[in-house]
Formats: C-alpha cells, sequence, structure tokens
C-alpha cells in the first residue's frame, strides 16, 4: 500500500509518513513533520539545535492502539538567541496526546462511561474528565425532549461533572463542570 493511502487512513496532516510498524497489539507509525523551517517572531530558522524523538498516543483502529513516533527538532534563533521546539501538528501545546486522540475519546464517552474509556485506551478515568474541563459548556437541546436525566459522576474527591441527557433518545444534550447546586438551579 502507498504511504498517500496510508496517511490519509491515519490522519496525518501536516507529517510525512516513514515506516509503520505492527506489533500485533500495537502498531507505530514513525514519520516527520513537512516544515523545513520554523518561523519565530519574525524570524525564520532552518538551525536545528537539537532533536527529540516524541511517542504520543494517535488513534485506536480495530481495538489497537495507534501511537505516533516523530522526531521534534529544537530550532536556534540568533537574532533573539533563544532556541524554540517546533509545535507538532494536530498536537495542543503541552499534551501527550493528537487532538485526533482526544476527539475520538470524546466521541466514545456518549456510548460508555468514563472509566471504560479511560481502559480502552490505557488511561486513567481521570483522562476523559480532563478532557471534558477543556471543551466550552454547549447545550444541543431538541425540540420535544420532555424526558431529561441528571447524572452527576464525582471526580478528584470533592468535584462533580454532570451528564445532561434525553431520556427519550438516549444522547447527551450537555455536560456541565463542577458547579454546586445552588450555581445549577440557576444555571441558564
Amino acid at each position: 500500500m502507498q504511504k498517500n493511502h496510508l496517511k490519509n487512513l491515519f490522519k496525518l496532516e501536516g507529517y510525512i509518513l516513514d515506516k509503520v510498524e505492527d506489533f500485533g497489539d500495537r502498531t507505530f507509525l514513525h514519520c516527520h513533520i513537512q516544515r523545513k523551517y520554523m518561523v519565530y517572531k519574525g524570524e525564520r530558522s532552518k538551525r536545528v539545535n537539537e532533536t527529540k524523538k516524541r511517542c504520543l498516543s494517535h488513534m485506536i483502529l480495530e481495538g489497537k492502539p495507534v501511537f505516533l513516533v516523530v522526531n521534534q527538532r529544537r530550532f536556534y534563533f540568533s537574532r533573539h538567541k533563544t532556541r524554540r521546539w517546533e509545535p507538532l501538528p494536530d498536537v495542543s501545546p503541552r499534551k501527550q496526546t493528537t487532538n485526533t486522540f482526544r476527539l475520538n475519546t470524546l466521541r466514545e464517552l456518549q456510548r460508555d462511561n468514563y472509566k471504560q474509556t479511560g481502559k480502552k485506551r490505557k488511561r486513567s478515568g481521570m483522562f476523559t474528565s480532563k478532557l471534558l474541563d477543556d471543551l466550552p459548556i454547549q447545550f444541543k437541546w431538541k425540540k420535544g425532549t420532555i424526558k431529561v436525566g441528571l447524572d452527576g459522576k464525582s471526580a478528584r474527591g470533592k468535584q462533580m461533572i454532570h451528564n445532561v441527557t434525553d431520556l427519550t433518545d438516549n444522547k447527551v444534550i450537555g455536560v456541565l463542570p463542577d458547579l454546586s447546586w445552588e450555581k445549577l438551579k440557576n444555571f441558564p
């Protein structure tokens, strides 16, 4: 199979696929970034000062975890006398997983509970709760919603996360962060 088809299959925007290793229970995608340079505060640099190999959780494909192995480069900027790590495509700053992995986890939360979703991804049950903390609060009310369920889940000891669910369709309407009962009653 050609690398372009694999790149589309594994959703590798901004990466060039070098090799694929399959170990039965997991798959490693070795790749590098397409860009040859980095821009920092208007200065463009091709001088690579340091490289490091990062292994990031990327997706779950047919029940097997797929990891992205990337050589991340650190560029030197002489005008600013500083070194900066290049940002990785599809990876938010200070995160150990790709946005594709995080999005698929959130989609699975609609079908499964927090602990099972984290366990399938070989993460803690708190991983899914932390993902929800980063999301803006928005509700998807449908016309004709009659039965609404409210379920609270304890997280980090005292904090609660509340799921608002449409009981007729078994769909999540929205997720609320840690709110006390007084704040929950006054919530718009």
